[in-house]
């Protein structure tokens, strides 16, 4: 266990160690924290740790997201929906919402520090069970991979960094995902194949590596949460790898359209303006990005983004203070076709 002090206060997380016997994990969060304990779950020293099912475990472990308060109702409802039905079980949240120690928890739920092995070849993506997106209505598995939910699931995530340094005014992610770093990895680079390069806010550096090393060994590659003005520093790089057929997808957040809600989140309106004009000449890749809605009262203008972007995905402005109640009626005004549920997690 260490002790660990952040802009969410003060707070134990628990580590690799403290958890003893069999573990169970699912994950409600995105693809770095899901790639993390895939890392550590298909490590030879783990071997037998890991089972598939809720039932053949001593612990059960949650990968969690906190990017807006309707993310932490959902994992908070899905670990209470596990323990409904496995109630003799040690209880576990790991990911991003360990890290808020703002937020409450039941004293039966421990946190649990991200636990991970950095360089692993993924063999088997089913250790750890991805949860289907909550914000998707009738989400199929088999549905194509531009349909909601879908993009990137299916590819191998390959970890190339943790963590960001940057500064947006709405994100969390600095604090939530500790210090920032490189991973190498070029054995299991080489290995895998449809590969994702994973990381929370990769570098203009990184990303030149990677693209060559991919030409190298002739393989195509998609790119994952590359900042506009990160981008823009390697563009004529990324329009020389997408002629040669090996870049498959690119995310790049934009966040928003308008100048001044750009500004209010400290983000450079002609730097995202310059990015989503070059992305809509870009062809032969599908082109994906992030934006907020409801931006504190905002009119949501979102510009030319729908009619560049092959996938969009968004997510309301949240001002970080935690209130269950508030982010119950928040996630059934923004999801109605799905029950609201009590605090308790049963269905009210």
């Amino acid at each position: 266990m260490k002790t660990m002090k952040n802009q969410f206060g003060v707070g134990d997380l628990l580590e690799e160690a403290d958890v003893k016997g069999t573990i169970f994990a699912s994950c409600t969060a995105c693809m770095s924290i899901y790639a993390e304990f895939l890392s550590w779950a298909n490590h030879p020293d783990n071997a037998g740790r890991v089972v598939k099912n809720p039932m053949e475990a001593d612990n059960i472990v949650i990968l969690s997201c906190q990017v807006t308060d309707l993310a932490v109702v959902n994992d908070l409802r899905t670990i209470e929906a596990y323990r409904r039905e496995f109630p003799d079980r040690e209880y576990y949240v790991s990911g991003c919402l360990a890290r808020r120690f703002d937020i409450p928890f039941e004293p039966w739920l421990k946190r649990l520090e991200n636990i991970r092995r950095d360089g692993t070849y993924i063999e088997d993506r089913t250790l750890v069970r991805f949860e289907p997106p909550f914000w998707v209505q009738g989400y199929q598995e088999k549905d194509s991979e531009l349909a909601d939910g879908h993009l990137f699931r299916n590819h191998y995530p390959f970890r190339i960094g943790v963590g960001c340094q940057g500064k947006c005014a709405y994100c969390t992610i600095r604090h939530t995902r500790g210090e920032p770093y490189e991973i190498t990895a070029t054995e299991e680079f080489d290995r895998a194949e449809d590969i994702l390069l994973i990381a929370d806010s990769p570098s203009a550096q990184q990303l030149v590596f990677w693209m060559e090393r991919a030409e190298e060994k002739g393989k195509q590659i998609a790119i994952r949460n590359v900042e506009p003005h990160v981008a823009l520093r390697v563009w004529d790089r990324i329009e020389r790898f997408a002629e040669k057929g090996l870049l498959t997808a690119i995310h790049c957040p934009v966040q928003a359209w308008k100048s001044q809600t750009l500004l209010d989140m400290c983000r450079d309106p002609d730097v995202t303006h310059d990015l989503i004009l070059r992305m809509s000449r870009l062809r032969g890749v599908v082109k994906a990005t992030n934006i907020i809605r409801d931006y504190k009262g905002f009119f949501n203008d979102f510009g030319p983004i729908y009619d560049v972007f092959d996938y969009v995905s968004w997510n309301p402005y949240w001002d970080g203070k935690w209130d269950r109640q508030d982010a119950e009626d928040r996630f059934a005004r923004y999801f109605p076709w799905t029950q609201q549920r009590a605090v308790d997690g049963s269905a009210a």
